[in-house]
């Protein structure tokens, strides 16, 4: 009973929190606000939270994880096709299924997705972008372990990681269809995936 009674106030907490988050910013967002909308006292609050960042994390923690499970499941089903890819020529350059799978996820999520990518200020923000683009680097040597005759240039990696982040985030701040997302970020899946295979493959000499 206890802890139906805490798990209630917790989600509470934090619905309450995405719709303050939301009206006001991170800055202005005031936790004393966030209790009021949610019907519970402000010690009620520092019991699940220590403070406003870890109230944010909770909001947003749980989509960021499933999206980097499917980012990191992507990039070893990636390492699996380049173990089979006879030549460079014959590589698959249409990623506009890993594209909508990627989109589709962050819609459903999408109101957790908008206030991470807005709250700017947040160290939270901050974070998970950079985590996203340590992931999206480190894929290089996964990848580059099943295909033969060919290295990686570190370097072109780490800024091709920066913009296609970059670029993900752009179209999720200013586009709220997720039909329209889908043939934009298509498109530059595509426009990519083309700067990668010119810019990080390094054929072995």
């Amino acid at each position: 009973m206890k802890d139906n009674i805490e798990y209630e106030k917790r989600t509470l907490l934090i619905e309450a929190a995405k719709k303050e988050f939301k009206e006001k910013g991170y800055n202005k967002a005031s936790l004393r606000s966030i209790c009021a909308k949610a019907g519970v006292t402000t010690g009620a609050l520092y019991f699940f939270f220590e403070n406003k960042a870890e109230l944010f994390s909770a909001i947003v923690e749980e989509p960021v994880k499933g999206l980097k499970k499917m980012l990191t499941e992507h990039f070893l089903e990636d390492k699996e096709y380049m173990e089979h890819l006879d030549s460079m020529e014959n590589m698959e350059m249409d990623h506009s299924d890993l594209s909508d799978m990627l989109v589709e996820y962050i819609y459903k999520y999408y109101d957790s997705f908008v206030l991470l990518l807005t709250a700017s200020e947040n160290t939270v923000y901050d974070n998970c972008i950079d985590e996203f683009v340590k992931l999206t680097e480190t894929a290089m040597p996964i990848m580059m372990a099943g295909l033969k005759g060919y290295t990686y240039d570190d370097y072109m990696s780490h800024w091709m990681s920066h913009i296609t982040v970059d670029a993900f985030v752009n179209v999720i701040k200013h586009d709220t269809d997720v039909e329209k997302a889908k043939v934009k970020l298509r498109k530059i899946m595509n426009y990519l995936i083309q700067g990668w295979i010119q810019l990080i493959l390094v054929p072995l000499k």
